[in-house]
This record gives C-alpha cells, structure tokens and sequence, in this order.
C-alpha cells in the first residue's frame, strides 16, 4: 500500500515539473528579450529621416545588427521611436554601415553601404543600391 502511495506522489511531482518547465520555456521564447535601441538620427530632406536602431541580442556568439530606416519624422522619446520602427519594414538589416545616401526630387533614394546585409528592400522604383564590401 506504501508502494502504491509513493508511485502516485512520485506521479504528482513529476507532472508538475514537466508542467512549469514546458510553461517557462513557453513564456520564455515569447518575450521580445532585447528591444532595438535607436542610435542614430538624422534628416535627409524636409520630409524624410534616416534612422537606426541596433540589435545585441546574442553577446560575443551573435553580431550586432543594425538597422536602417527612411520614414517621416516621429516626435516620440528614443524607446518609443524605436519600438514605432520595429513595426516597419527596414530599409537596410546588416552587420554593415551606410557611407552615403541621397534622395532626389523624386523622392529617389540612392543609398551606398559597406558591409553585409541580412534584408534589403526590393522597391527597385524607388531605391539605387551601391554596395561595397
């Protein structure tokens, strides 16, 4: 009768402890664990901004990646903007730098950048892309 009493109790603890490891890693991969921090600014024409934000999500294993966006200007703190960001499509996802970008009457971007690239955005009416290595 013991026996059966410490099967069952032995049961219980186990079903438990499989029930929070499978809850945490659960809600564990569905948190957003590093936002994207804005790092850079700046206006390219009266309508347009360039915009960066940086992603460090992995420490020494995973290289930082940074991202490019050209938008409208947002009057928000710097947590905000970049959360607002996060929504979008970026310009440019890489391990790289922009050297020059430039935007005609058009509203034509032309945009020269060193380094690899994760996305790059494929609206070929709009944007010229030089990249270099």
């Amino acid at each position: 009768m013991q026996f059966k009493a410490a099967i069952k109790l032995g049961h219980y603890f186990l079903t438990a402890y499989l029930l929070v490891m499978v809850g945490g890693y659960y809600l564990l991969n569905q948190q957003d664990d590093t936002p994207d921090e804005l790092r850079a600014v700046s206006q390219l024409n009266s309508d347009h901004w360039l915009y960066m934000t940086e992603r460090n999500i992995g420490g020494a294993t995973v290289p930082i990646t940074y991202r490019y966006y050209v938008h409208e200007k947002i009057n928000a703190s710097d947590q905000e903007i970049a959360k607002q960001l996060r929504e979008l499509d970026p310009l440019i996802s890489g391990m790289g730098e922009i050297k020059d970008i430039q935007i005609n009457n058009d509203n034509r971007l032309t945009v020269s950048y060193s380094g690899r690239f994760i996305t790059i955005d494929d609206d070929v009416d709009r944007i010229t892309f030089q990249v270099q290595k």
